[in-house]
């Protein structure tokens, strides 16, 4: 008969309590999209998208790394406090500010006309990295929680200002300033919450030693750059060479992704703490993360087939762009399974210090997806992207499993 481990029971529970708030944060976040495609217009909405990711990005080019670390490190009971995180939230602040500073200059001047607020996302840029940073940390400590607050408070408050602009806005075929609160105060409240998270946490205790830390954040900062372009490169190519309207219609179909990719990232948020455990419960992790890769992806995979159909019947009475949407959603679903998995392979990973085997894995994703984006883009158009996502997730799938696979047998030889 098999055991159940010491702990199961307390994490199924954690594990469908943040799943459902998962899914409430995914639902809001699909709704205020809607709302302002239909209340304000589509281009409004890629608008928000495309600066939304490109927010994301400078986030990626100028933290994650960090925050990676910080989960790592107070998963392993080397952050405990308030002073230990202290410097590392100034440090990643003034470098978040500093470069959105100098991303706003770069990209007005050279794509003034671009479909990005550029100055705005400067402004959000520091309080979005914070968010990040507070999701992080919570993540480390394995409080289920205070990291369901800092994921749903933005999407709460992007929900209410689309609600709002559905009221009191006009649709146009053009973008309209209703963009700019929706970009710039979910961040800020963000990270309200986590300035008042961190306030909860002890005044003392002994910092994070240095050397450890900037080590990590240093090798795990190209893959993460390297999945978030892979992720992400989709919806800002579309933006760019097909225009606000084209990127509005496709950050619909990534709603939906997004959606069903909370279970990957519910799953990979869990284990994470006790894939980083030491010791003779070691042994069983492989199984364990491969197992819940498979589930999560499958999971993912299934809940987009009936999103996918669904919006392919209610395009047969609502005309070409929902068609144009049920067709991106139909060739997406290999891509939330793919996402899903994935996240949680590399959620082992980089729990077990194995940066390099994700950096592998990111980078090949990143070169097939950027090629089939370059090749297809032009000809499809937007489905050009929503076949180079899909592709490019899967092959990550195949190769994270192998990685996972590989670190079980080092570990073993080194033992």
């Amino acid at each position: 008969m098999y055991d159940e481990p010491p702990g199961a029971t307390a994490l199924r529970s954690a594990a469908v309590g943040q799943l459902a708030w998962r899914f409430v944060a995914g639902g809001l976040a699909l709704a205020s999209a809607l709302l302002l495609s239909v209340s304000v217009g589509l281009a409004t909405q890629g608008v928000v998208a495309t600066s939304a990711s490109v927010l994301g990005a400078l986030s990626v080019l100028t933290g994650a790394g960090l925050t990676h670390a910080i989960a790592w490190a107070a998963a392993r009971d080397q952050v405990r406090s308030r002073g230990a995180v202290s410097a590392a939230v100034s440090v990643s602040s003034m470098i978040s500010a500093l470069a959105g500073l100098l991303a706003a200059w770069l990209g007005s001047l050279v794509f003034p006309n671009g479909p990005v607020l550029w100055w705005w996302v400067a402004l959000a840029l520091p309080f979005f990295q914070l968010g990040q940073f507070g999701l992080g940390l919570q993540q480390g400590l394995g409080s289920s929680s205070r990291y369901v607050a800092v994921l749903v408070v933005p999407a709460v408050a992007a929900f209410v200002l689309a609600a709002i602009a559905a009221t009191f806005g006009a649709r146009s075929d053009e973008p309209t300033q209703w963009a700019v609160p929706v970009v710039v105060v979910p961040p800020l409240l963000q990270a309200a919450t986590v300035a008042w998270q961190w306030r909860a946490l002890p005044p003392g205790g002994t910092a994070t030693p240095l050397r450890p830390l900037v080590a990590y954040t240093v090798r795990i900062y190209p893959s993460t750059v390297a999945h978030f372009l892979s992720y992400r490169l989709d919806l800002i190519l579309v933006s760019a060479l097909l225009g606000a309207t084209a990127a509005g219609m496709y950050s619909l179909a990534l709603n939906g992704v997004d959606a069903v990719a909370r279970i990957g990232q519910t799953v990979a948020t869990l284990l994470f703490p006790r894939f980083a455990t030491e010791g003779a419960a070691r042994s069983h992790q492989v199984s364990l993360a491969r197992r819940a890769a498979l589930l999560a992806g499958g999971a993912s995979f299934g809940a987009s087939l009936p999103l996918a159909a669904a919006t392919l019947i209610f395009s047969m009475e609502r005309g070409s762009e929902v068609r144009t949407l049920a067709l991106l959603l139909t060739f997406l679903t290999i891509g939330g399974g793919g996402v899903s998995a994935w996240g949680v392979l590399a959620s082992f990973l980089a729990a077990r210090n194995r940066l390099a085997g994700i950096l592998r894995v990111n980078v090949a994703l990143l070169a097939v997806s950027v090629v089939i984006y370059a090749s297809l883009i032009p000809l499809v158009g937007v489905y050009g992207g929503a076949i180079g996502t899909s592709v490019g997730l899967a092959l990550a799938t195949l190769l994270g499993y192998r990685e996972v696979g590989e670190a079980a047998v080092t570990e073993k030889v080194a033992a």
